[in-house]
């Protein structure tokens, strides 16, 4: 049986995970329990909490089927939990839980992998993901707007590739407090564990702990079980609550897909490769902003201010470079905030070699008149000038915006080195 939650939250109060959590706790005394799963979707939903995760919860029924007087408990159990622990006062916040059995989640599998390709990459609406659900056979609850349905589906259709996120609660006569947790301790673990976690720290600053009043009080975010359980006892923090261990797609880029500039429309998720046709320009608000171009047309392509240090290399390209800007498509202006940036081949660039074989200096004296040296007196045509390559100082090869600015979907590249199909 399979169980998705989602939309609890609100920037104020509470967390879905919390309530996942809350509920496996529950759960795993009496039942089987698959590991969970924090499953983020499309991060340009405009009508987001926080996040725009789901969970999903699985009771395994290999040996033992549940009978209806269990499952009938069990939704009981979960539509209170959620409940208990959902904003229901912001305006924002719009739950929404979902029931799937193992036969219609076997019976279903191409609808649900096609619904969350979808999740991932568009806007959806409460009413398609109602068709979906009831064209699966899915029972399904819906609190207000009913938002919190369509990640709920989303997080139940999930598919690799995965990575983990260990989550660690705070007591609750904490929350809305300031987090206590040692700075060196996470810089530490992020020393012993790096590469195996990842988006521990930016430079000395944490990027661990949330910055909203939430249960939650540190996330770690790793490809194995037993790498998170030795960076969890490694941070020294506040006296920790409760402490789950989530598979999700964070860090796996599943947000973006290949794309040809002409196929490309707003709020969706992108990889394209063409050759950059404006030089990159500093606009208001610190941003840097190139025009690339490919067989079927040409886009604006901006790293935003709070990407700092990356943006040093986006100045250093030039018209010509063939290059791939993986991000996602704003609407207004059109363009795509790079996430990652990768260059295929640099154009070279020649300038012209101004200096005499005396060492002079060789000056422009008019169109018919060509060059003449300040020293020597020898003259040179326009065209006789030599052309020197000016060295470029960048390389080929993928670049990537600090952690700081990284989306939770967004893969680093030390990941790249990593098989994230296999976890389940």
């Amino acid at each position: 049986m399979y169980i998705g939650i989602d939309d609890t939250d609100s920037r104020d109060h509470y967390c879905t995970t919390y309530v996942g959590t809350i509920l496996q706790e529950e759960l795993e005394k009496t039942y089987l329990m698959d590991t969970p799963k924090l499953i983020r979707m499309n991060p340009m939903v405009k009508y987001k909490t926080r996040g725009n995760g789901g969970v999903c919860l699985r009771i395994i029924e290999d040996e033992k089927k549940l009978n209806e007087s269990e499952i009938e408990s069990i939704k009981k159990l979960v539509i209170k939990t959620v409940e208990k622990f959902s904003d229901f006062d912001c305006e924002n916040t719009n739950p929404g839980i979902v029931f799937l059995s193992e036969e219609n989640y076997q019976k279903n599998q191409k609808t649900l992998l096609n619904y969350y390709n979808s999740v991932l990459y568009d806007i959806l609406k409460v009413e398609y993901s109602e068709k979906i659900l009831n064209e699966i056979g899915a029972e399904y609850i819906k609190y207000k707007k009913g938002h919190g349905i369509i990640g709920a589906l989303g997080a139940i259709a999930s598919k690799p590739p995965f990575t983990y996120e260990l989550l660690a609660y705070r007591k609750s006569e904490k929350w809305g407090t300031e987090r206590e947790i040692d700075i060196d301790s996470i810089i530490k673990m992020d020393t012993d564990t790096f590469p195996f976690t990842f988006n521990n720290i930016d430079g000395k600053k944490s990027i661990i702990t949330p910055h909203t009043p939430c249960p939650v009080l540190y996330g770690i975010r790793g490809i194995s079980r037993e790498i998170l359980e030795k960076a969890k006892n490694t941070v020294k923090s506040d006296e920790l609550d409760k402490c789950q261990v989530y598979i999700t797609n964070q860090g796996t880029d599943v947000h973006l897909r290949f794309s040809k500039i002409n196929d490309i429309y707003p709020d969706t998720g992108v990889i394209s490769y063409g050759k950059i046709v404006e030089n990159p320009k500093e606009i208001t608000g610190g941003h840097v902003l190139f025009k690339m171009k490919d067989d079927t047309g040409e886009i604006d392509c901006i790293a935003y201010e709070p990407t700092k240090e990356f943006r040093n290399i986006v100045r250093k390209l030039n018209c010509g470079d063939l290059v791939g800007v993986y991000g996602t498509v704003r609407e207004d202006p059109f363009e795509i905030n790079i996430e990652k940036l990768k260059i295929v081949t640099l154009q070279k660039i020649y300038e012209k070699n101004k200096f005499c074989e005396c060492g002079g200096t060789l000056k422009a004296k008019g169109l018919k008149s060509g060059y003449k040296c300040n020293i020597c007196g020898k003259r040179v045509n326009y065209d006789q000038i030599k052309l020197n390559e000016v060295k470029r100082d960048i390389k080929e090869g993928f670049y990537e915006v600090p952690p700081s600015a990284r989306r939770h979907l967004s893969k680093p590249l030390v990941l790249y080195d990593f098989d994230l199909e296999n976890i389940r």
